[in-house]
């Protein structure tokens, strides 16, 4: 009677087209493709375009990165200094942008991203903080440092 049980419930999940992904929930994996979709659309391409009106997408106003300098020294940088490193006007097209999401952790309206992007003259690790504010994923923290710091180690 119990494996009857079970075997109804199975089915009717399946049927009803609910897949309960690994980490749990169908919301979860919902979560997951929104975050992902909006790393691509706009970190992704803010890079691969230098355009920081695509960063203006994704990083929430209040966002900061934190990273280690040359010297190994922590350096923070805010959203309009960020911002202003990159420029649509001196964009090389020439390099071809990679960016792998190692993974991404959620947690109701929190979540962490791990991924690396790359092209073929430098490259970085970047962690993510997001909150998920109003119905859209905000990066809100970011640490970062460069493939060039892990060949080091």
């Amino acid at each position: 009677m119990t494996k009857l049980l079970v075997c109804s419930i199975l089915s009717v999940f399946f049927l009803s087209g609910i897949i309960i992904g690994q980490d749990g929930t169908e919301y979860e994996l919902t979560e997951k493709k929104e975050i992902k979709k909006a790393i691509m659309d706009y970190y992704h391409e803010g890079h691969v375009k230098s355009d920081p009106k695509l960063y203006n997408e994704i990083l929430h106003d209040d966002w900061k990165i934190f990273y280690l300098n040359e010297k190994g020294e922590l350096e923070q940088a805010n959203k309009k200094t960020y911002m202003s490193w990159y420029d649509p006007n001196k964009n090389d097209t020439t390099l071809n942008w990679k960016t792998t999401i190692k993974y991404i952790n959620v947690s109701n309206e929190l979540a962490s991203v791990k991924l690396q992007i790359e092209n073929q003259k430098f490259g970085y690790v970047d962690y993510f903080n997001l909150m998920k504010i109003d119905g859209d994923w905000w990066i809100v923290h970011k640490t970062s440092h460069s493939l060039k710091s892990l060949e080091k180690n």
